[in-house]
C-alpha cells in the first residue's frame, strides 16, 4: 500500500472536504477525490490507495486542458516551503520517472518528467 498523508492533511492541502465513490468503505480501499481552484484553474485528484494509482485532471474554466493516470504509486507526501504548498508524488523507479508535484499554493502547476537523462 502507498505511504500517504492522513486523510485530513490532503484535505487542508486542496481545501475541501473528501469525497468518496463508496462511502461505507475506509478511504483507503476506495476511491477518494480532492479539488481545488485558483482563478480560472482548477485541479482535480483521484486516488486509489489500495490499488496504488490514481488520476491528475486539469481545468481552464470549464475546459479539461490535461489528464494524468499515473500509476505505481510509492508515497504522497505534503511539501511545504513559505507560501508554497503541493503534493509530491513518487514512483516505483522501474518508471523511470521523476516524482509528480502538483502544486496547490499559491497557484495551480504541475512538474513531472523522465529519469533518463537523455540528452536531446
Amino acid at each position: 500500500m502507498i505511504k500517504t498523508p492522513e486523510l485530513y492533511e490532503l484535505e487542508y492541502l486542496f481545501e475541501c472536504e473528501a469525497e468518496f465513490i463508496d462511502e461505507g468503505i475506509p478511504w483507503q480501499y476506495t476511491t477518494v477525490s480532492f479539488k481545488i481552484a485558483r482563478g480560472n484553474l482548477r485541479a482535480e485528484f483521484d486516488l486509489k490507495e489500495a490499488s496504488n494509482c490514481g488520476q491528475i485532471r486539469l481545468y481552464l474554466e470549464e475546459e479539461e486542458i490535461n489528464k494524468f493516470y499515473i500509476e505505481n504509486i510509492l508515497n504522497l507526501t505534503i511539501k511545504r516551503i513559505n507560501d508554497l504548498e503541493s503534493l509530491v508524488i513518487e514512483f516505483d523507479k522501474e518508471n523511470f520517472v521523476i516524482p509528480l508535484e502538483l502544486q496547490t499554493k499559491p497557484t495551480i502547476k504541475i512538474r513531472w518528467g523522465t529519469s533518463l537523462d537523455l540528452q536531446r
